[in-house]
């Protein structure tokens, strides 16, 4: 019988009842305060240890030392980008509680952590962004908000989360039809959609920007389009939208498109 994984969005609210009625209960989310008192204290057969040092072939990583319960959590301090050290942590603690039972390590680059096509590196992204930013909080703090990068940016300072993770977790949860598309070089490498949001003409993976849409025209001309703008129905056959845009300078190229239908 294949061995089976945890659900992360369980794993991820059974945690975080226990951080928010037991722990602290303060946010950003204090993960080795976590794993030291709701983890290492509780019932589980399995030890897990975090180990943070230099690494030159990965990001994260999880392994059992061979013949034992017992697991090592490396954590690559090299990475410059402190959020995202901090959700590549939750990731890793993302297999260690869902994925356990598959193999006796994993591995992750920046490529891994951003494959949205791999189930395994899909789950533990599910239950980092779960656990970091729960529910009752992003809906309390930013139900209303406009759907935009400024509030983009305000989900992740508040959270202390990356912009992508950040938007893949305010879309899913919302009721409004929103999308995110994450672009380079005017090609869509991924995007998201709420559940109300209607079909997207162009939303795959190696689709082009729309013609007419306000990403592509920024794109084309380098603006940074943060404000919110009106285009017509270049997403949708029949939908017009707002649009608004962030260029991510870190040398990696890519650019951030909030959309909401009208």
């Amino acid at each position: 019988m294949a061995k089976k994984t945890t659900n992360p969005k369980k794993e991820a609210i059974r945690l975080t009842k226990l951080w928010q009625q037991f722990g602290p209960n303060t946010y950003p989310l204090d993960l080795d305060n976590l794993v030291s008192g709701a983890i290492l204290t509780s019932d589980f057969s399995d030890q897990l240890v975090v180990d943070r040092r230099r690494f030159d072939s990965f990001e994260g990583s999880l392994v059992r030392i061979r013949g034992t319960r017992k697991w090592t959590m490396l954590l690559n301090t090299q990475v410059s980008n402190a959020r995202r050290r901090r959700f590549t942590f939750a990731h890793e603690l993302g297999h260690f509680m869902c994925h356990r039972e598959l193999r006796d390590k994993f591995e992750d680059s920046e490529e891994s952590l951003n494959d949205f096509r791999d189930e395994i590196e899909t789950e533990a992204n599910i239950f980092a962004s779960w656990l970091l930013m729960p529910a009752n909080l992003l809906r309390g703090e930013f139900h209303d908000s406009i759907w935009e990068t400024t509030t983009l940016q305000a989900i992740g300072d508040r959270f202390e989360c990356s912009l992508q993770a950040s938007a893949l977790r305010y879309v899913q949860l919302s009721s409004r039809p929103l999308a995110f598309v994450v672009s380079r070089d005017g090609m869509i490498l991924w995007a998201i959609k709420s559940s109300s949001a209607p079909y997207m003409t162009s939303y795959l993976f190696g689709q082009e920007l729309p013609a007419g849409s306000h990403a592509i025209t920024c794109y084309q001309n380098g603006d940074d389009g943060i404000e919110r703008q009106a285009v017509g129905p270049v997403w949708n056959y029949t939908r017009q939208a707002f649009e608004s845009q962030y260029f991510d300078r870190s040398g990696k190229g890519y650019q951030y498109t909030c959309i909401e239908f009208q």
